[in-house]
């Protein structure tokens, strides 16, 4: 069976897309621990900043005509969306889990997100969700069966979205950059995780990204050493190179370009040794 794992915080600009497509990619392509995993990368944002990264436009929009989305996991029928009433699923299967991924990579798929999902967004009454929430989980239990690992990169607010993630989740990983208030970003996610209502426990983890070379920051000092969250940060941290930035701006991955300079070589090391430490938290 494999393991879920949600990418969010609920503070923006953290870095959550950029942590998602390399950790993946990664895990994906290299056989970190002598062991080959296959994995699923879910775009959970209606800002699609992971599909952008890795489908073209061409393709993009032949998915997206096909309904090939993850408002496919949730709707059957998106032709008469209203977003202020929530047109609830007449079918409660799901499609199947290789009808909407995306093959990437050999080891590597992905179900894109679409600008449409942002309908799905706005808070709805408890009893008009059951529907999704149930479509959602029977989809999660099939990629448990297909995939070793999914990674879900999940939009960055209390909704649907984060309530249908988190539920479904093994882990929950949290990217955390050097800003102001990054401290209360943390403790807004860990009291989603641990609600009650949520009615399961992911296990949380803090990553920081976007570090300054071997500088602590004020913000990461803070943070380990808060009793709540210092045990729940790793050691590696994600350092800020330019390379990790560049598929969103359609230059290539750090595994494509690491032999061309020895900042790229230096990024893919750094993005290994965070890659180990995530796999062995999971």
């Amino acid at each position: 069976m494999g393991t879920v794992v949600t990418v969010m915080n609920m503070k923006g600009g953290v870095g959550k897309t950029t942590v998602t497509m390399h950790l993946g990619g990664m895990i994906a392509l290299y056989s970190i621990g002598d062991k080959e995993r296959s994995v699923l990368l879910i775009d959970y944002d209606p800002q699609f900043n992971l599909t952008q990264a890795f489908i073209p436009d061409r393709i993009y929009f032949q998915l997206e005509k096909a309904r090939k989305t993850t408002l496919s996991i949730l709707l059957d029928d998106d032709t008469d969306i209203d977003p202020y009433h929530l047109q609830v699923p007449g079918n409660m299967s799901p499609p199947k889990v290789r009808e909407l991924s995306y093959k990437l990579y050999d080891r590597l798929d992905i179900i894109p997100s679409t600008l449409d999902l942002m309908y799905l967004a706005l808070g709805q009454p408890e009893k008009r969700i059951k529907p999704f929430e149930e479509r959602f989980d029977k989809f999660i239990a099939q990629c448990r069966e297909h995939y070793d690992l999914i990674l879900i990169d999940c939009h960055p607010a209390g909704s649907l979205f984060t309530k249908t993630a988190l539920t479904n989740s093994d882990h929950v990983l949290i990217p955390v950059a050097p800003q102001r208030y990054a401290i209360r970003g943390i403790g807004l996610m860990l009291q989603f995780i641990e609600a009650k209502k949520l009615g399961a426990s992911p296990v949380p983890h803090i990553l920081f990204n976007m570090t300054a070379g071997n500088e602590i920051s004020a913000e990461e000092k803070e943070i380990r050493n808060n009793p709540k969250f210092g045990g729940k940060c790793l050691r590696s941290t994600l350092k800020k190179y330019k390379v990790f930035s560049d598929p969103l701006e359609g230059n290539g991955f750090v595994w494509e370009t690491h032999s061309k300079s020895r900042w790229s070589r230096e990024a893919f090391d750094n993005i290994e040794s965070v890659t180990k430490e995530f796999l062995s938290k999971i």
